[in-house]
């Protein structure tokens, strides 16, 4: 093409881009054709060859100047204008860089990161300059040389177009509603803001790399080869070429998969991958792997980036499966419970294709371990600090100020769940979690002191004339207290359409005396325990927090303390293993003498399904009541029941079958293995009453559920949920709302006395006032907040925020409280009981 006619080609194109830019009437696709001829000029300008002597060059860079700034002062930048001022700017500049060997790939960089820049600034900047300079530099070293026309080369050429062809047509379509397509030529931006942000630099991106294929490909077939040692090297293009697509891969691949972890749904994570806020997500790994490259190199790069995006996802689609949350930087307390939970679903398949990836990539190390240790050794890059360091600054911005991250769907919320990390996407919604970790690890609140911990003691002081309570001033000596905390039990009889072959809650009914509301769903049992148990509110804690992993390290008062200080043996029973959910080290933190956990069963004799069974456990805390010769407050969890529940019992452990027309196959297994955990539970339930009502020491019972079952998937629970329940007429009168899937029912119960009939819905952590009232013990005055509690704020939820007034003093002195006993001084811990 290094002719007079191609010259004049060029010339005319420069006139035709320029004439239909001045007579356009704004419509994006004509501005995608101007893009697209404009391009075809920007490689080829480099052809024309001019030789321009200082004066001349001078007068028309400085003509084209005071042009622009008469167009521009007028709102518009002309094509014409912007082409020949960009040409006399490169045409001085690109000599003396192209010996960098960075070079090319810095100027997609340039572009990419000019584009975002000036996105954010309150007024119009032309980019043509920046954005169609890749253009002009591969133009460059292309005419530079003369190009051998292999097979090799127009493989090469060919797959670059279609590939960045595709890319560009899927950004466009998804730009199309958007109104973003009349900025491609980039010298008048229209409709500023987040949205166009995000997009824009990634249409720049994709666009330089369409033009110049597609220019390369056009130029292969007139090119006509010379012998010459400045002959084209194919290296010149694809090593850039392979960096560029792997970065792209890298950050889009990485997104998608933590994504996919937290939707679940290829097709719905195709779908939203590539919407304002995803993207934007890829924006802000991208900054964060620039990173990376720059300090250590592609290698190590690659290897941190893969194992923090297996990491994620894995952590999340286990925590979405089974807890109906995502994973938060806290839930690293819990890594060691992952273990123990994983047992329950593993099988032999998975261990055997975890075993064979891990032999192959042992092998694979060891059998190139050079090429390994080449690909791993680090390789600083400087020059891409200030890129990567400005793209991170320019996210920042965006997470820092909702007035810009919300024109993209992504806003910190005072609640975190699943809702929030499914509209901020991961990485943005992790941001938000370690930029607020101050707030998740309890700042000490403004008017927290020894006198005001003192202060909110004596206000709850109850007067001597209401201390009497029922436990003691009816018998001579004091009571023992059983408290049960089911795992999973909720009343199944509630869903209608589902025919039991016996009452699978016989018992339950017949003593049942309220219903809670406990602050997790499917798992999490230990937040329901810790409740129970201290008399504290999860409502305070920020979500996904699990109490006893993450902040219980020290002596806490407990009820288990209380007994402990009024003469009682204190016992916990779990039959698990005692160090889930850190237990083994918590319970003697409450006050507990003994915790008997799965060791202290036979996993011969006393299982049903895989677990330790309920009858078993019954057995257990009769033997420590016949024991002791001390009052005794035991506090036992059950584990029976836990999921999973289908293929959990064989067939002859079978008691209970069920019939449903309103289930498929899979729900019905489900339900079927849960109604037997459930009548088991009934059934031993029944067990210990009768067995307690032949004695002739007085003892109270407490029998709750910790949580609500998962019946299969979180969405086929739901389902199963909304389709079958019967309205409870308490969830309605206390405006519950979507807690209506946490309630479980309450039964007291004792040989010697009357216990209290719960007329509304109430929160776990009530239950240790009223355990303690009930067994006429001493106990700390901060115990008697929970009356007022209960009369006002019966239910204190992180899901039902809308129950509960912050402001009121009543909630203010229960969250110092609480503070003072979990992260404070213990003020409250060393006063003496009164009560």
């Amino acid at each position: 093409m290094k002719n007079f006619k191609s010259k004049v080609v060029i010339i005319l194109l420069f006139i035709a881009v320029g004439v239909l830019d001045i007579l356009k009437n704004g419509n994006g696709f004509l501005q995608l054709f101007l893009a697209a001829l404009s391009s075809i000029v920007v490689f080829y300008i480099p052809l024309l060859e001019f030789k321009l002597k200082k004066i001349p060059y001078i007068v028309l860079l400085f003509t084209n100047i005071a042009v622009f700034a008469v167009t521009y002062a007028s709102y518009r930048v002309l094509l014409i204008n912007m082409l020949f001022l960009s040409y006399l700017i490169w045409y001085k500049i690109t000599p003396r860089l192209l010996h960098y060997k960075s070079f090319l790939p810095i100027t997609f960089l340039i572009s990419f990161i000019s584009v975002y820049t000036a996105s954010f600034l309150n007024f119009s900047v032309p980019l043509f300059l920046f954005v169609f300079y890749p253009i002009y530099v591969s133009g460059f070293i292309t005419h530079l040389h003369n190009m051998v026309k292999t097979k090799k080369v127009w493989g090469f050429v060919i797959f670059n177009a279609l590939l960045s062809g595709f890319a560009l047509v899927v950004i466009i379509y998804k730009i199309l509603e958007k109104s973003i397509l009349g900025n491609i030529l980039f010298l008048n931006f229209e409709k500023l803001g987040t949205v166009t942000a995000v997009y824009l630099p990634f249409i720049a991106l994709l666009f330089a790399w369409f033009a110049v294929s597609v220019n390369l490909l056009l130029y292969l077939p007139v090119q006509k080869f010379v012998k010459s040692k400045a002959s084209f090297e194919l290296t010149a293009y694809t090593k850039p070429v392979y960096n560029f697509i792997m970065f792209l891969s890298v950050v889009s691949l990485s997104t998608f998969i933590c994504e996919l972890s937290i939707r679940q749904n290829l097709l719905s994570t195709l779908h939203d991958i590539l919407e304002p806020n995803l993207l934007f997500n890829i924006l802000l790994l991208a900054s964060i792997y620039l990173f990376l490259i720059s300090l250590i190199g592609k290698g190590i790069s690659n290897i941190i980036i893969a194992l923090l995006t297996i990491f994620l996802a894995i952590a999340n689609y286990i925590k979405f499966t089974y807890f109906e949350e995502p994973f938060y930087p806290w839930d690293i307390y819990l890594i060691k419970n992952l273990i123990g939970i994983s047992k329950n679903y593993l099988n032999i398949p998975i261990l055997i294709s975890v075993l064979i990836s891990l032999a192959v990539i042992i092998f694979m190390v060891i059998r190139f371990r050079k090429a390994v240790g080449r690909y791993l050794k680090p390789r600083i890059s400087l020059i891409f600090i200030p890129f990567a360091a400005i793209l991170f600054l320019l996210n920042v911005n965006v997470l820092t100020h909702s007035s810009l991250s919300t024109q993209i769907g992504i806003q910190k919320s005072w609640y975190i769940g699943r809702s929030e990390i499914l509209a901020n996407g991961m990485l943005a919604q992790n941001y938000f979690y370690l930029d607020d970790l101050d707030k998740y690890l309890h700042p000490k609140p403004k008017d927290y002191s020894q006198d005001k911990i003192l202060a909110v003691d004596k206000k709850y002081e109850m007067p001597e004339s209401q201390a009497v309570s029922t436990g003691t001033s009816k018998t001579v000596e004091k009571p023992n207290v059983v408290v049960i905390m089911s795992e999973s039990y909720w009343d199944l009889t509630k869903l209608s359409g589902i025919k039991f072959s016996k009452d699978i809650a016989e018992n339950v009914h017949k003593y049942q005396k309220g219903e809670l509301a406990p602050p997790a769903i499917g798992g999490g049992t230990a937040n329901t325990e810790f409740e129970a148990l201290t008399g504290m509110s999860m409502y305070f804690m920020s979500p996904g927090i699990i109490t006893y992993n993450a902040y219980l390290r020290t002596e806490t008062p407990s009820i288990a303390t209380v007994f402990k200080n009024n003469g009682y043996s204190t016992t916990a029973i779990h039959p698990n293993s005692g160090w889930f959910y850190n237990r083994d080290k918590v319970y003697p933190y409450f006050g507990f003498d003994k915790f008997i956990d799965v060791t202290g069963f036979n996993m011969t004799t006393e299982t049903k399904g895989p677990h330790i069974s309920d009858d078993a456990l019954v057995n257990k805390i009769l033997n420590v009541l016949d024991s002791s010769e001390e009052p005794s407050f035991i506090f036992a969890v059950s584990m029976e029941n836990h999921d999973p529940f289908n293929d959990k019992y064989s067939d002859g452990e079978f008691d209970v079958s069920i019939e449903s027309d309103q289930l498929d196959e899979s729900q019905k297994e489900i339900v079927k293995g849960y109604a037997q955990g459930i009548y088991d539970a009934d059934q031993s339930l029944g067990k210990l009453i009768d067995a307690l009502g032949k004695s002739d020491k007085p003892t109270l019972l407490y029998f709750f559920g910790d949580h609500a079952p998962r019946l299969g998937t979180l969405d086929d629970y739901y389902k199963i949920y909304d389709k079958l329940a019967v309205e409870n007429k308490s969830e309605t009168e206390q405006k519950l709302g979507e807690l209506k899937y946490y309630t479980t029912p309450l039964v007291t119960w004792s040989n010697y006395t009357e216990t209290r009939s719960f007329s509304k819905i109430i929160s776990p952590s009530h239950i240790s006032y009223e355990v303690l009232k009930d067994a006429g013990v001493k106990y700390p005055n901060y115990f008697n907040i929970l009356t007022q509690l209960e009369a006002e704020y019966p239910v204190m939820h992180l899901k039902g925020t809308d129950l509960v007034n912050p402001d009121d003093e009543l909630i203010q002195d229960y969250q110092l409280i609480q503070y003072d006993l979990l992260f404070g001084k213990k003020y409250l811990k060393d006063i003496k009981a009164t009560n």
